[in-house]
Formats: C-alpha cells, sequence, structure tokens
C-alpha cells in the first residue's frame, strides 16, 4: 500500500532473477498495475491489481481463478494478507473497511467504518496477525494508526498518529510481525523509515532515514520476512528490494529502475516463500518478479 509524492531510482545491485510473468491486460494471468500480494500455503499466489480483482496464480504464474472485490466505483483495495486458516483479509482501502474472503473466495466478514473512532478508518492499506488471534490493521488519511482488533473483529486497542516525531506515522503501508522476537515491523512510508514496536504497541526502534545510500529509504511500500528473521523491503521510491538484518542493519539493496529483468518501475509489494524467493508486485510494468 502506498501512494505519496515520489520518483526516481537507486544504483542497486544485480538481482538473481528466477522467473518474470505477467504482462498488461485485464484477461486471467494479466495485471492492471498490481498493488499487493501474498502466499498461501500451498504455494499459490493472490495478486490484487487496479481492476478490483484479486487473481489466485500458480507459482509459476498461471491463472487458477479469480475473486472480485464487492465494490470498486471509490477506488481498489491496496493491501492483502492470508490468514493462518486460510482465510484472506483485504484492506479495501477506499471502503474504510477489512473484507474478508474464504479460501474459496466466498465473503465471509468485514469490519470497520469510516471514521476516526475506535475501531474506524479512514484509508486501510494491510493487515498482519499475531499467534494469539489479533488482527493489526494499518491506516492514513488522517488516523495515521495502527489499530488491533479480535479475530471476529472487535476491537482492541490503537496506537499512532499523524506526524513525523517517536511514534507518529506518515502513511504506514504495511505491516509484518516476527512472531518469535515479537516484532512488529510498520512501514512507515512517507517518513521513509521503518518503526519497530512491539506487539503491544511499544515502541522500540527505527530502522532507515530518506535516502538513497544502503540503510536509507525512499518510500518503502511494502515489508516481508525470510525464514532467518531477515527483512526484506520494498521501496517505491528508489525501485529496489533492501535486505536488513533483525539488529536492522542493511545488508544489500538489489534492483534499480527500468523494464529488464531485475530492474523494477514502481513496486508496490513483496511476498517471500517458503524457498526464501521474493516475489515483487512490478506495479509499473505489470508484471511479477521472483528473485
Amino acid at each position: 500500500a502506498g501512494g505519496c509524492d515520489a520518483r526516481g531510482g537507486g544504483g542497486g545491485g544485480e538481482a538473481r532473477v528466477v522467473d518474470v510473468f505477467g504482462q498488461g491486460g485485464r484477461g486471467p494471468g494479466q495485471f492492471a498495475y498490481p498493488r499487493a500480494i501474498d502466499i498461501a500455503a500451498d504455494n499459490t499466489l493472490l495478486v490484487v491489481d487496479k481492476t478490483g480483482r484479486i487473481q489466485r496464480l500458480d507459482a509459476k504464474g498461471r491463472f487458477l481463478s479469480v475473486m472480485n472485490m464487492p465494490q470498486i466505483e471509490k477506488g481498489k483495495p491496496t493491501g492483502l494478507s492470508i490468514h493462518p486458516n486460510g482465510n484472506i483479509y483485504v484492506a479495501d482501502t477506499h471502503y474504510h473497511r477489512v473484507v474478508v474472503f474464504s479460501p474459496e473466495g466466498e465473503m465471509i466478514n468485514e469490519f470497520g467504518k469510516f471514521g476516526q473512532d475506535e475501531g474506524c478508518f479512514i484509508y486501510p492499506t494491510d493487515v498482519a496477525f499475531s499467534n494469539d488471534g489479533k488482527i493489526y490493521v494499518s491506516e492514513y488519511g488522517g488516523n495515521d494508526r495502527i489499530s488491533v482488533f479480535t479475530e471476529q473483529g472487535g476491537f482492541v486497542f490503537s496506537f499512532g498518529s499523524p506526524g513525523s516525531g517517536q511514534g507518529q506515522f506518515s502513511r504506514p503501508s504495511a505491516l509484518c510481525i516476527h512472531h518469535l522476537r515479537k516484532r512488529l515491523y510498520v512501514a512507515d512510508a512517507c517518513n521513509h523509515r521503518i518503526a519497530v514496536y512491539t506487539p503491544d504497541g511499544e515502541l522500540l526502534e527505527y530502522i532507515g532515514s530518506a535516502g538513497r545510500d544502503a540503510g536509507q529509504l525512499r518510500y518503502p511500500y511494502d515489508l516481508a520476512l525470510l525464514s532467518d528473521g531477515t527483512l526484506a523491503v520494498c521501496e517505491f521510491g528508489n525501485n529496489r528490494i533492501q535486505l536488513f538484518s533483525p539488529e536492522g542493519r542493511s545488508l544489500g539493496v538489489y534492483g534499480r529502475a527500468g523494464r529488464g529483468p531485475g530492474e523494477l518501475a514502481y513496486p508496490w509489494g513483496v511476498a517471500v516463500d517458503r524457498r526464501d524467493r521474493a516475489f515483487i508486485v512490478d506495479a509499473g510494468n505489470n508484471r511479477i518478479q521472483v528473485w
């Protein structure tokens, strides 16, 4: 999720490209500016694009099925996450809610409504899940906070406020949780940093600052964890993926602006499979790259 004013690139290292699939279009296996991805337990991919479709693809990009958001006139989702039980949670950004689908694509629940009160959203961007059943939702547009819910969608607590100071957010665009280390990572996109919290909402530290060098960030839009705890950050503004150690040290930057394999055009999302392969939503190129 994201959408700040960002342009430019950054010189990155060579990515080892495993696969590239997809092209512009509205047909099966084609994309119209894809913006979010997640990987199911059976290794299939779910990808949402600006048509409001959520396509299920196999790991080679072959089309399997599609589900459609119930409403798309006001805007399309910018985030989706697959719960350990297989249900699909979609941050239905412009309808101020989270929509839940069954693994078969049937809409089974929704929670949230427009507003600034507890349990309300302005523009939700992403969803993450803790081991104890809590659901975390990031949002921007005036709330700029993280809200925590029960699995049924009941409000528990929230933290954060709009701004650039300690404990504040400017368009938090993505979440991921390291369960063993009990760390919640937040892509604080327009502050060009990653905020690290406990699952209870206590701020621990920040990773990164605005810039193009290693260790710096420009509009981090998505996050994913590798099996060893390495954090992969998708940088929309630098057209690259950057890896950070669990301690917050940059381990390398990969990719650059462009149209060829290993090059990116405004990447919006990243998901990592059990083999530590990164599936990157190369939005401006209407494709998925596997590195």
